[in-house]
């Protein structure tokens, strides 16, 4: 972020000063590609094919759920906190602990897999919720210049997919999306996205301040009428973390 205004970091973010006048704002996840695998294992999907079928069953439950003004199926409810390894953003708690809730005789492997890829979508939902109400009340310039908008206006973004899991995974990417109103994209150079974004902060930082743009194989929009959906799985998702969170150690 390139500020010209005092900014105040909520809980659940990080925040690191890159120079006097840009900030890197964001959050982590410990668990993301890896609850896939997790799944994948306990389902004995490790074969592509048997992957695939449950993944295009996947597909149909979510377009049910997405299009949908309320709840299919009790199956269509189940909520998965997804803290195999603890929490970090947003809570940051090193006991938190993984839940899946919901489930009845009827789930099926596909209703398994899809509360986990949602599960982890909705966590990378909240971080950006977070980052975006810190960056809407400011004026906000990107390394190619201010926002074509200008002062007080939403400026353009997108989120770069990064890692095997969704960059391979078209479906998650548009959940992502969905989930959180932004357009996720594909590079075409994103095999290595962390140094890519040190070496792009880099060169705005140099005297012409050229920055070589995306260039994009993949994007996935917002679908129209998503919200809806995405927040009241929201809120069930932080209702189950409420209801289990006084089980953890610490």
């Amino acid at each position: 972020i390139s500020f010209s205004a005092n900014i105040i970091v909520p809980p659940g973010l990080f925040c690191y000063r890159v120079d006097r006048n840009r900030l890197l704002l964001g959050g982590a996840l410990t668990d993301g590609g890896s609850v896939v695998e997790w799944a994948r294992s306990l389902l004995s999907l490790q074969s592509k094919e048997s992957f695939d079928v449950c993944m295009e069953k996947v597909a149909q439950i979510y377009e049910g759920n997405r299009d949908s003004r309320h709840f299919s199926s009790p199956n269509s409810t189940i909520s998965m906190v997804p803290f195999l390894s603890g929490e970090r953003s947003t809570g940051f708690r090193g006991g938190a602990r993984a839940c899946i809730s919901g489930m009845t005789r009827e789930t099926t492997p596909a209703h398994f897999m899809y509360a986990c890829l949602e599960g982890v979508i909705l966590r990378l939902g909240a971080v950006m919720k977070l980052i975006i109400n810190v960056c809407s009340g400011l004026k906000i310039s990107t390394l190619e210049g201010e926002s074509p908008h200008g002062k007080g206006e939403k400026m353009h973004c997108v989120i770069v997919a990064s890692g095997n899991a969704l960059e391979r995974n078209s479906l998650w990417r548009q959940m992502l999306a969905d989930c959180t109103g932004v357009s996720v994209v594909v590079d075409a150079e994103s095999a290595e996205g962390t140094s890519r974004g040190v070496a792009v902060m880099i060169a705005g930082s140099t005297d012409d301040g050229n920055v070589e743009k995306l260039s994009v194989v993949s994007n996935a929009k917002p679908s129209a009428g998503a919200s809806a959906y995405w927040t009241q799985s929201s809120i069930c998702q932080e209702n189950l973390i409420d209801a289990i969170s006084p089980t953890w150690t610490n």
